[in-house]
């Protein structure tokens, strides 16, 4: 029992670290990558490598990833997708040139073995589609290549947000010098339309009833912590379930049931990070867990792949935002927002959330404004973000992966 209690001190206090070093560093560096990389010289150094599968994070910390895909799943109402249909394509074009930017380009340099399998946790979705990267290429006995996606879960963060801030910046600070805030609010006041209620008095497509046509299954007052996590871990087992039975990434699959879960009524909006009071405990399960990953990586390993790490950083970061700047050129968007918002789709979360509010905040001159600013930003990062994460993890994990074997 004390080997095991010191296993799970052990990893929490990494965690703790790592939320140490992004508060001193203000997020440049976050505290996943800070706990990573610090597990990583550990077991250099000599750390037991058994900590986090003594703690039981290998077993629960798959779940917990799992959760985390439902609750993104959760984090748009659905029918948004349909208002900003142009987002969905912008996320598909930027992900189309960010993999044709790092496979086909990078590919003949690097391997195109190589840079697929890093390409998922920087072309969509991030730490998230870099751990189902990983668990594809045990599942296919292709372990040589795991330190790709392993060391690109470490990198994504904290490269990829800097440089989608400072696009989004940009953004931002047009906005505040054409007084934008103001113009919108005048036109709000002359267009405002009614909004449709459920009986409790509820606006459909909101927080609290995001389905457009079905009232909230449960109601809010039995919405308690016990019944959140309940329905996400039945949307976690129908996940996997479905899985075994059509080979599609579980991932996929919980982040779609997330999705569907809204529409019907049986979600209401943010279940990970705000309804199951659970985000904070369920985030250190998942970081536990990518400590395993990392236990067969050396330092030989990291050297031997890190020009292939920085041109995936580069090609991706060139891909997404040139992607998602000509599209939304070609559909009448901004072609700034879409650009950054393209960028976004290597990191997804919690990093759009982190880089929407801060851009919002340092932006603005008042409250107001910086709601304002956060409306105009926030919508199109979250659904190319979301929309970019399933056509990543579906273009890399559930298609292009699976091809790497008949090359052995």
């Amino acid at each position: 029992m004390s080997g095991y209690m010191l296993a799970v001190c052990v990893c929490f206090g990494l965690v703790a670290i790592g939320e140490v070093i992004s508060y001193v560093t203000k997020a440049v560096i976050p505290s996943m990558a800070g706990a990573l990389v610090l597990y990583l010289i550990l077991i250099w150094c000599g750390m037991p490598q058994s900590y986090p599968e003594t703690a039981g994070f290998t077993t629960i910390g798959d779940m917990a990833f799992l959760m985390l895909c439902v609750g993104i799943g959760t984090s748009v109402a659905p029918a948004e997708y349909v208002k900003n249909i142009k987002s969905v394509l912008m996320a598909l074009v930027s992900v189309v040139f960010a993999l044709v930017f790092t496979v086909g380009i990078g590919g003949l340099v690097f391997g195109f073995d190589t840079m697929l399998a890093g390409a998922g946790a920087c072309c969509g979705g991030g730490a998230i589609s870099g751990i189902a990267a990983i668990n594809k290429l045990n599942a296919l006995g292709l372990t040589g290549l795991l330190a790709v996606p392993t060391i690109m879960i470490v990198t994504v963060d904290p490269l990829g947000q800097p440089i989608a801030s400072f696009v989004l910046r940009k953004y931002a600070k047009r906005l505040n010098a054409e007084d934008a805030y103001l113009l919108e609010k005048a036109a709000k006041k002359e267009n405002a339309k009614p909004l449709r209620l459920t009986k409790a008095g509820v606006p459909y497509g909101s927080e609290e009833n995001p389905s457009p046509w079905f009232r909230a299954w449960i109601p809010s007052k039995l919405e308690v912590d016990g019944v959140v996590l309940l329905g996400m871990a039945l949307a976690v087992w129908a996940g996997v379930a479905l899985e075994e039975f059509t080979g599609i990434s579980s991932f996929l699959w919980a982040f779609l049931l997330g999705i569907l879960g809204c529409t019907i009524g049986v979600f209401r909006m943010n279940l990970f990070d705000e309804r199951s009071h659970s985000a904070g405990f369920l985030t250190v399960l998942i970081i536990g867990y990518l400590f395993s990953s990392m236990n067969g990586i050396t330092p030989q390993s990291v050297l031997s792949v890190l020009p292939a790490i920085i041109a995936l950083i580069v090609l991706s970061a060139l891909g997404l935002g040139i992607g998602g700047y000509l599209s939304g050129k070609m559909l009448g968007y901004d072609p700034v927002l879409s650009a950054a918002a393209g960028i976004g789709i290597m990191f997804l979360f919690p990093g759009i959330t982190i880089v929407s509010d801060e851009i919002s905040a340092r932006a603005a001159r008042d409250e107001e404004e910086r709601k304002f600013i956060h409306g105009k930003i926030a919508p199109s990062m979250y659904i190319m973000g979301n929309t970019g994460f399933l056509f990543g993890l579906l273009g890399t994990v559930t298609i292009l992966l699976p091809i790497l074997t008949k090359f052995k």
